[in-house]
């Protein structure tokens, strides 16, 4: 008891970096640790947006942009929401877009194009809090596209329209349309038969008489 009792303030500093040094250490590495990975999954997410924003209805593109909302949500501190700066404004664009994603095209003057601001804004945001230095011109201009992948997905769109169209009995299924078709040809060939038919009953009778 008296060995403590003679040890001086330096001491028991000493004795409690030597106690609690290890613990802080290991506890600053897991949140290093936790901070690289959520940076990480950011970018995965900023990448995807980036590779496919000349494809924004791949499945791909969309969940990337569903998950915004829980990697740059911020963190809770004694259960209170705190947001940079940076992880706000990332927050508030997508926000933006997407509320001007659930509106009706149809209703919209210029949808297409406002959709195109918003989207390039979303992803200056994101650039600007992960570090790169891409401006919104870039973003919007700098796209690779094959017009093959154009045709494609003309072709996919229609495909998709017409099975619509069907399933809401807006159009007939083709096969039906195709029966319909044949019962038709059957039906005139049916009529040319029996008009044939009655043509040469009508010479039978003829040269029966004479």
């Amino acid at each position: 008891m008296s060995f403590f009792q003679n040890l001086s303030a330096e001491s028991w500093v000493m004795v409690g970096a030597i106690i609690v040094g290890p613990i802080l250490s290991i506890q600053i590495q897991k949140l290093l640790e936790k901070e690289r990975d959520k940076k990480e999954r950011r970018l995965q997410i900023f990448k995807t947006l980036m590779s496919t924003r000349a494809d924004r209805l791949y499945i791909e593109h969309v969940r990337a942009l569903n998950m915004i909302d829980i990697e740059f949500y911020g963190r809770k501190i004694l259960n209170i929401k705190f947001q940079l700066p940076k992880e706000k404004s990332v927050t508030t664009a997508w926000n933006k877009y997407k509320d001007h994603l659930i509106r009706n095209s149809s209703e919209t003057p210029n949808w297409k194009e406002v959709g195109d601001e918003y989207f390039t804004k979303l992803l200056y945001a994101m650039a600007q809090a992960l570090g790169y230095d891409f401006d919104e011109v870039h973003l919007k201009r700098d796209i690779y596209k094959p017009s093959y992948h154009m045709q494609v997905q003309v072709k996919q769109h229609e495909v998709l329209s017409g099975l619509a169209d069907i399933l809401s009995n807006k159009r007939p299924f083709p096969v039906l349309a195709l029966i319909d078709k044949l019962q038709h040809d059957n039906q005139s060939n049916t009529d040319d038969r029996s008009a044939s038919d009655a043509n040469s009953k009508a010479l039978q009778d003829e040269r029966h008489l004479e």
